[in-house]
């Protein structure tokens, strides 16, 4: 039984060397296959089992190939097909090749100039001049106060999780109102709220200096004026503005009859865009996505989730 054994073993390895020889021949278009770089000549490295030349760089190889390293950090850079718009080029080893950029949301290759934006900003422009022309000559306690009236802004993940709050990077009033302390009331600190809506406070009038107590004040509510626009971003650890993506839901909480049906006995309506502005001072709607991501304009608190509009071939 033994000797069956070791005659059978000598067997499978003298095959074994036979098809290891024959891995190191010419195959049938003329290449040299082989299984070691020893078994090339002429300068020729072994790559995927063929002799092949080593490049410098892509203007070495054929049309369609580029010049890549070696896999295994072996010495030496040869020429392979290029990867083909569409392979997920965030992936290591997955490079784009010459002329094409890798887009860093969809992880295709493609031109330069339609790679998906990257949107830092949400513009939040108020549309009750639309909705409700009547509400434009708003006013509360005296004060000007017409368009959304905007609490806070808050950015949250796929689990509903609050990331981040909004701060204001800007703002575009319109007419109408005097309650424009954006820096002060969207400020990237969490809302002190009950609820949905402010604690009361008192709030005297600077002009006759009456007093209210309320949660309708100039530091808790910005009012846009009638076609107005505010401009937030959301602001990571470092201080550096957070990318929206399509995994965040954007909440604005804007004061409406919910909050106080006394102050204010209709709604205002507005729109939320995402903007590409990444600075510190926006305000300007020519860098924002010409379609709202809310379907219906919207009123009261409500959240949208992102939604990126697709590039155009």
């Amino acid at each position: 039984m033994d000797i069956k054994r070791n005659v059978a073993g000598l067997f499978f390895v003298a095959v074994g060397g036979l098809g290891l020889l024959a891995a190191c021949g010419e195959i049938d278009n003329g290449e040299e296959s082989c299984t070691f770089d020893d078994d090339c000549t002429g300068g020729q490295v072994c790559d995927l089992t063929i002799c092949v030349d080593t490049c410098e760089s892509t203007a070495d190889c054929s049309t369609g190939e580029e010049c890549v390293a070696r896999p295994g950090g072996a010495e030496g850079m040869v020429c392979r097909a290029a990867e083909e718009p569409g392979d997920d080029c965030r992936d290591a080893g997955n490079e784009c090749s010459d002329g094409l950029i890798c887009d860093e949301f969809t992880g295709d290759c493609v031109e330069p100039g339609q790679e998906t934006p990257e949107y830092y900003t949400v513009r939040i422009n108020d549309v009750t001049d639309v909705e409700a022309p009547d509400r434009c000559e708003d006013s509360t306690f005296g004060y000007n106060t017409a368009g959304a009236k905007i609490m806070y802004v808050q950015l949250q993940d796929s689990t509903g999780a609050v990331i981040a709050y909004g701060t204001s990077v800007g703002a575009d009033y319109a007419q109408g109102t005097d309650f424009i302390n954006d820096f002060d009331v969207i400020d990237g600190a969490a809302p002190n709220l009950v609820d949905q809506c402010p604690v009361d406070e008192a709030f005297v009038r600077g002009d006759d200096g009456t007093e209210f107590d309320t949660n309708f004040t100039d530091q808790t509510v910005v009012a846009l004026g009638c076609g107005g626009s505010l401009y937030v971003q959301f602001l990571d650890g470092n201080d550096d503005p957070i990318l929206l993506d399509e995994s965040h839901t954007i909440t604005v909480g804007e004061f409406g009859p919910a909050c106080n049906d006394t102050a204010q006995t209709a709604a205002d309506y507005y729109d939320v865009y995402i903007c590409t502005d990444a600075g510190s001072n926006v305000s300007t709607p020519d860098n924002c996505d010409e379609v709202p991501l809310n379907a219906e304009a919207m009123t009261g608190v409500l959240g949208t989730q992102v939604s990126l509009p697709e590039v155009a071939e």
